[in-house]
């Protein structure tokens, strides 16, 4: 009976704070190659081309700044860092979806190999892309409403309204952003678990973080996102250290640092990424069935389902 109640990762019941992040850490850990190994996988596959991008567009960039002054170089680094912010947008999306079905088969005790993932979920990467690509442009939409009134008065020399309206705009991208990040965050589990499209699925995670849950699930999300920014700092400390160094070594060649630094950036982001972004993901999916279990009886399913198909207690 023990067995039944928690076969796999988390109890099968209504999940508490602990539950959630516990699950998370054992989903890695009971299920490396799939987590981590399709991690791995998805973001060279974002990361690569998106370094081989901004190497190429830092001369591009360096001769376009050389107009402005060489106080312009300053800004060298910002195309390929937005290059690397799109493709890890995209590939953390797409990632939360995929890795959702391991994380649901972990919860019954169920080890799917890497290729089985893969078979089961790439009828779903398409969707998944889409949700990436909506959510980009609805963060960059986001930005260039809410900023660009006070960069326009910077530009045009009215310091004192276009900071006000700068900080404002930031403070207001920052709301926008943990807001519709959060309703939208049980998205890539509904359209891979529950076989929904984009716009089912948008349906779906705004009904799932109706009321009060919407805090909840913030809060627990905001957590879990602080527990892998800093053990992602942590890994990128060797790789930070070498890029200040590589600066250091480049002096006044300000145009071939900025490249070194462009693909130690890339190489740290899939390193730290391949390890954070398979947690930041099992927390999402456990938020995910913890509502389906709070408002749909789906512990009732998933008792039923481990009492006909029992498997080794985690």
């Amino acid at each position: 009976m023990l067995t039944a109640h928690k076969p796999g990762i988390v109890p099968i019941r209504p999940l508490q704070l602990g539950d959630i992040l516990d699950g998370a850490v054992k989903a890695v850990r009971f299920n490396p190659q799939s987590m981590v190994g399709l991690a791995a996988l998805v973001l060279t596959v974002f990361l690569v081309p998106s370094a081989a991008l901004g190497i190429a567009t830092t001369p591009v960039t360096a001769s376009l700044l050389r107009r402005f002054g060489p106080e312009a170089e300053a800004f060298l680094g910002i195309p390929s860092s937005l290059i690397q912010g799109v493709s890890t947008l995209l590939a953390t999306t797409i990632l939360t979806g995929l890795l959702s079905h391991v994380v649901g088969q972990a919860v019954l005790g169920r080890k799917p190999e890497l290729g089985q993932t893969w078979r089961s979920t790439r009828g779903r990467l398409l969707s998944l892309l889409v949700l990436g690509l909506l959510t980009g442009v609805f963060i960059l939409l986001s930005m260039a409403a809410l900023i660009g009134p006070g960069v326009l008065l910077l530009v045009n020399n009215n310091l004192g309204a276009g900071l006000t309206l700068l900080f404002l705009g930031l403070l207001g991208v920052l709301v926008v952003t943990l807001a519709v990040s959060t309703k939208i965050s049980m998205t890539g589990p509904a359209i891979v678990l529950e076989d929904y499209g984009v716009l089912a699925g948008l349906r779906r995670s705004f009904a799932l973080t109706r009321g009060a849950a919407f805090w909840r699930v913030l809060g627990i999300t905001l957590l879990a996102g602080l527990v892998a920014y800093v053990a992602a700092s942590l890994l990128k400390i060797p790789f930070t250290l070498l890029g200040v160094g590589i600066v250091a070594l480049a002096g006044q060649d300000a145009e071939s640092g900025q490249m070194a630094i462009t693909f130690v950036s890339h190489l740290s982001a899939l390193l730290a990424g391949a390890i954070t972004t398979p947690f930041v993901a099992a927390v999402a999916c456990l938020l995910y069935i913890d509502r389906r279990m709070r408002l749909e009886a789906l512990d009732v399913v998933l008792l039923r389902e481990g009492l006909a198909n029992p498997t080794q207690r985690i």
